[in-house]
């Protein structure tokens, strides 16, 4: 597996033993099935409440007076 890719897009490979491998940059990671749905739901997860809190900052410094 190449630890380079295109974009710094994440490369998700399956094995014929059953296991995922997620490659992002330098790191690998291998899962179970059941372990790679729990652990991409919880970044869906991370990913929506920083977007939100990210929105809300940007939201809350529109509207500041000097």
């Amino acid at each position: 597996m190449s630890c380079v890719h295109a974009h710094d897009s994440p490369v998700l490979e399956m094995c014929a033993c059953g296991r995922i491998y997620l490659t992002y940059g330098p790191v690998t990671v291998a899962f179970k099935y059941a372990e790679f749905v729990r652990f991409a739901r919880n970044v869906a997860r991370l990913a929506d409440t920083a977007i939100e809190r990210h929105g809300t900052q940007m939201l809350a410094d529109t509207h500041q007076t000097h």
